[in-house]
């Protein structure tokens, strides 16, 4: 609950950016990455992506109404976040 709490206060102070720091080397380990370099790169391929995304769902999904790319990041990667929640 505390790790929950300390990540929504994150991600509202600095931003998508945050969260996506966050979320991002989760998922590289989970796709395989354990060793420093190539979790790294794997990191910032996955940030990038999901960055994208975010972006582009919250352009797309509603057409004429935008959303913030930060509110779309938390929720394409909030489903993620309570599953490795989940785990622990």
């Amino acid at each position: 609950m505390m790790a929950s709490l300390l990540t929504a206060l994150s991600t509202l102070v600095i931003g998508p950016l945050s969260f996506v720091g966050l979320l991002a080397p989760h998922i590289a380990r989970a796709l395989g990455q354990y060793k420093a370099r190539n979790q790294l790169i794997v990191a910032c391929l996955v940030g990038a992506i999901l960055m994208v995304a975010a972006d582009w769902f919250g352009r797309t999904l509603w057409f004429p109404w935008q959303f913030p790319a930060g509110l779309m990041a938390s929720v394409v990667g909030g489903g993620y976040f309570l599953i490795l929640l989940r785990k622990t």
